[in-house]
Order: structure tokens, then C-alpha cells, then sequence
């Protein structure tokens, strides 16, 4: 089905369908403009519903955040459907992580019913949605960390447009009901849906969504399979002109180099690619210490340790995403798409005491149109340094006042006992709202996995390079890079993760932020020298 917003034809360039879903996931560049059509991104998840009072009150901390849904239907034959995601459009599913406590719940039916239909667009047990069987879809569409084993949890992020609604069950094999919170570990499901919602009347000339169906997805197959092989393959100098190396050389204690890119024409230009490879006696405290700062027209909107801003923290660990990537020589590299007006200002600061070499600095940098929706790339970190996990509280990743999109995260960590750390949920508030449309059900769910996952892990949009720390006193490292799953906001952003450990004890706790933003944003975190500044630990 194909519904008209305001006026235009299924045929439009306006059109939203899963050709034009993909090709949006694959683009770069797409991202650094403000979205249009307009829409809003909220999550259905299994929340403990004891949270529902809101923040302050009895219940926020609740941690049976499993086998919670928004209603259960009976059919007339018997069997019950736990609804765990039913949105008005037109819209479309863009990210979806499932896991179960134990293996019998795989094998229950998953199903999406769509504009009011009674009958199932999508019907497929757990493992086909996440194994690659639910329409055959390729491997880059479904990501890391893997099959829907229990012990890991599950993504997909094969988009499933809609022009009315879209309503998502779950039938537990044997057609029993489970419960809220229900007994691990047979009665457990976690789940997360990200779905867009459009705004009708977003363009003067109109838009329409074509509804997921067998048949148009037939028609995507080459843009599904291409789309994979983008994903899996990003590409490294995708719209580069030039490319600078000015800022390679040594750089002594306590100073800084820096350079600045000039647009090429009157319309604009972008910073398209960064590449460092460090050098140093002590490197783990060169990669906190050493820190990128980036203004873009005079704006300061990125300031972070080269570690933290390409996903590696304070180890260097070999990983692959569609942003950013480190190979087994310790080449950082990073592939944000930046746009500025008139010129950027890429400065390199060493704020520790030894001397570091930047054997390879690479600033790539192309064209751009800069246009009334064109936003700056921004980036912060911080440190929360020795923080106590008891009494468990929310720690604020970043709050943004202005019109942007926020477009992920990367948490370094140093866990200091034995003891998972991650049972805190985020709360992600947009433009003010009293509760938060993002509420989740675990950091390491939010990060694309479950259960304590220690193993390493890398794909497109999830990443978790080293989880030594997860289940032992010791490093680790996540990021989540976000493309459909974007959260725009037009007055402002909170993201904030609950600090939730087994044990009492301490942490080091470094979050770093990626958004974009339209001229004139602003960031609550203030460059952390102290922390930045700070000894890494290493056991």
C-alpha cells in the first residue's frame, strides 16, 4: 500500500520505499543534512514497566526489563500474541535487537502486521527474523554480534516501511502467556524496536510511503544486495579531493599543531576523512591524552581523545564499522561526512607529558552544498573518574540545545572488579518531553549484544572491539553508529545511561557523543582536561 501525504504520486521522487530506506542507510552524506521528509525516531522495548512514574520516583531503577508488552491479543483459535510494538504511520522499522533467557523461545512466531491488515505481512519464526531466512536478506542486513543464540542477542536492521501503522507480535511456541518479568530463563524475552514516524505535510510537493510487501521487496532485491555489499565494504575516500598531511611529526609535551581547510567554492565544503597512526613510549596514555578539536566556521563543536573519537579508547584494537576502523597497525581512521560554510580548523592537542609522533595524519576533504539543512558534525567526551556504582543513578552522556540529529556513541570503560557492569538502561529525551521516548532495557542491549558478552565483535553499526572488562576487572570498549536510527530533535536532546552494576564498587566511565547540528547548537560537556589529562589503567 501506498499512502499520499499531500498530493504527490507513488512515483515522486518523495516517495519513501525500501529502494530509497537503503540507499539512505548508505549514504554519508545524507545524514549532515537535516532530514526531509520530516520525521520523529521512538522505541518500543520491554521495559519494566515499573518505571512508568518517571525519573525521581519509586520504581526508575526497576531492572525486569523482560517479557513486557503493550497488550496481549487472543485469537479466536487460542492462541495469544504478546504486542510489542503497534505505531500509528506512516512510518517504518529501522533497527530491531531481540534476545531470549533460554533457546525454546527462538522458535516462537514473530510477526508484523501492517496498515490494519489482519493478515501478516511478515510471518517467521525468531531464528528466521535474525538467522538471514526471513526473506532471504543478506548477512549485512542483519549485523553483529550474531545468530539469535541466547547468549548473545540479535539485530536486523532491514528497514520495513509502512503508509499506516504497524503492529509486531510475538506467539510463544507452546501458546502459553508470559508474564511481565517473567522467570528466567524460559519466560524472558528482551527486545528493542527503533521505528520512524513521518510528519504529513512535510514538502510543499508532498510525500508518500510504500507499505513492506513480498513483492516490493523482490523488486529492492539489488538494492538489498548491494546495500550489503556496502556496508560490509565501506567505502575510504568516497567524495575526496584532496588530502592533507601537515599535522604528521612529532608533537612534544604540552603543544599543539593545527590546520585549516578552506572551501574549495563559494558553496561550502567537508571534511570527508581523518586518519592518525600515534606513536609513543607509553601509547594507551598518548591515545586519552592526545585530544582532536575541530571548529567548523568558528564553532568549536568536536573535542575528544583520538582513542575515544575513533572507537578504540585507550587500546588500540582492530575493528571495521561504517565510520570509523583500526587495522593491525594501529591506523585510526574516521569517515564522519563534515560540512562548514567557509573553513574548518583541525587542531591536535598532546595534553600529556611524553612526546607523541603522529606518524600518519591524514585529513581528507571534499565539496559541499551548503544549504538552509546543512548541520555541523559535532563530538564530546568526558570521564566520570572513579565513580562509586552505588547508589545506582543516571549519568548524563551529553544534553543538546538546537536543531540536530544525534547519530551515536562510543563508552570506554575501566571496570575495577570482577562483575558485570551494564544493567543500566538509557533514557533518551527529545525536545523536551517529560519521559523519555527512548527507554531501553540494558547498556549492553543498547550496544548491540547481551548477557555479559565478553568476545569481541565488529560490523556496520554496532561494535564492541574489547569486552575484556565485561565479566572481570578489566577494559572494554562499545560503540553504536546510527544511520536510519538517527534521533532528530528540533529544541533538544538528553541521553542519559543508567549506571547499573552487580557489585559495589568503582569505574572509570568515558562516554563519547556524535551528532550533528545546525549553526548556533550547543553541548553541556566542556572539554575534561583533567580527565583527559588523567592516568589510564591498565589492570
Amino acid at each position: 500500500m501506498c499512502v499520499l501525504l499531500t498530493g504527490a504520486s507513488c512515483a515522486t521522487e518523495n516517495a519513501v520505499t525500501i529502494e530509497t530506506l537503503l540507499k539512505e542507510m548508505t549514504s554519508r552524506d545524507t545524514v549532515a543534512r537535516f532530514p526531509q521528509p520530516a520525521y520523529t525516531n521512538k522505541q518500543a522495548s520491554s521495559w519494566d514497566r515499573k518505571s512508568s512514574q518517571g525519573p525521581g520516583n519509586r520504581g526508575w531503577y526497576a531492572n525486569n526489563d523482560r517479557s513486557h508488552f503493550l497488550d496481549y491479543e487472543k485469537r479466536p483459535d487460542g492462541r495469544v500474541e504478546h504486542v510489542m510494538m503497534d505505531a500509528q504511520g506512516p512510518g517504518a522499522v529501522v533497527r530491531m535487537w531481540i534476545v531470549s533467557g533460554g533457546n525454546e523461545l527462538l522458535d516462537g512466531t514473530l510477526r508484523a502486521y501492517l496498515d490494519g491488515a489482519k493478515e501478516p505481512v511478515i510471518e517467521k519464526t525468531f531464528r528466521d527474523w535474525f538467522n538471514g531466512n526471513l526473506v532471504g536478506e543478506p548477512f549485512a542486513m542483519r549485523l553483529a554480534p550474531g545468530s539469535p543464540r541466547h547468549q548473545q542477542g540479535s539485530n536486523l536492521y532491514l528497514p520495513i516501511p509502512y503508509a499506516k501503522s504497524c503492529k509486531i507480535t510475538f506467539e510463544v511456541p507452546d501458546g502459553r502467556k508470559l508474564k511481565p518479568g517473567g522467570a528466567w530463563p524460559k519466560d524472558c524475552l528482551f527486545y528493542n524496536i527503533n521505528y520512524r514516524t513521518y510528519k504529513s505535510g512535510a514538502t510543499s510537493s508532498g510525500i508518500n510511503v510504500e507499505s513492506f510487501s513480498l513483492r516490493a521487496l523482490e523488486r529492492a532485491r539489488g538494492a538489498l544486495e548491494q546495500a550489503g555489499r556496502t556496508l560490509m565494504n565501506a567505502p575510504d575516500n568516497d567524495g575526496i579531493d584532496r588530502v592533507n598531511h601537515e599535522l604528521a611529526g612529532v608533537l612534544r609535551a604540552g603543544t599543539k599543531k593545527s590546520i585549516t581547510i578552506r572551501a574549495n567554492t563559494a558553496k561550502g565544503g567537508s571534511l570527508r576523512k581523518l586518519g592518525f597512526q600515534l606513536r609513543a613510549n607509553d601509547l594507551p596514555q598518548a591515545l586519552r591524552s592526545t585530544v582532536l578539536e575541530i571548529r567548523f566556521d568558528g564553532e568549536r563543536t568536536v573535542w575528544a581523545p583520538v582513542g575515544d573519537f575513533f572507537g578504540t579508547g585507550y587500546q588500540v584494537r582492530k575493528f571495521k564499522s561504517w565510520y570509523s576502523s583500526v587495522d593491525e597497525n594501529g591506523l585510526l581512521r574516521a569517515h564522519w561526512v563534515m560540512p562548514f560554510q567557509r573553513a574548518a580548523a583541525v587542531v591536535v592537542h598532546n595534553l600529556g607529558d611524553q612526546a607523541v609522533e603522529l606518524v600518519e595524519a591524514e585529513v581528507g576533504y571534499g565539496g559541499w552544498q551548503w544549504d538552509d539543512r546543512s548541520m555541523y558534525f559535532g563530538s564530546n567526551w568526558h570521564q566520570f573518574s572513579d565513580i562509586k556504582t552505588r547508589p545506582v543513578r543516571d549519568l548524563n552522556y551529553v544534553t543538546l540545545k538546537g536543531r540536530g540529529v544525534y547519530i551515536g556513541d562510543t563508552l570506554t570503560l575501566f571496570d575495577h572488579h570482577k562483575g558485570w557492569w551494564g544493567e543500566g538502561d538509557e533514557r533518551i529525551y527529545v525536545d523536551d518531553e517529560p519521559f523519555p521516548s527512548h527507554l531501553g532495557t540494558g547498556t549492553e542491549d543498547y550496544y548491540g549484544y547481551a548477557h555479559c558478552l565478553n568476545q569481541s565483535f565488529s560490523s556496520p553499526f554496532v561494535v564492541q572491539p574489547d569486552g575484556t572488562g565485561n565479566l572481570s576487572a578489566g577494559f572494554t570498549v562499545n560503540s553504536r553508529y546510527r544511520l536510519l536510527d538517527g534521533i532528530p530533535f528540533k529544541a533538544s536532546l538528553r541521553l542519559d545511561m543508567e549506571l547499573s552494576h552487580w557489585q559495589d564498587t568503582k569505574m572509570d566511565y568515558a562516554p563519547t557523543t556524535f551528532w550533528y547540528g545546525r549553526p548556533g547548537i550547543k553541548s553541556n560537556i566542556e572539554p575534561d582536561i583533567e580527565n583527559a589529562m588523567r592516568p589510564v589503567l591498565l589492570e
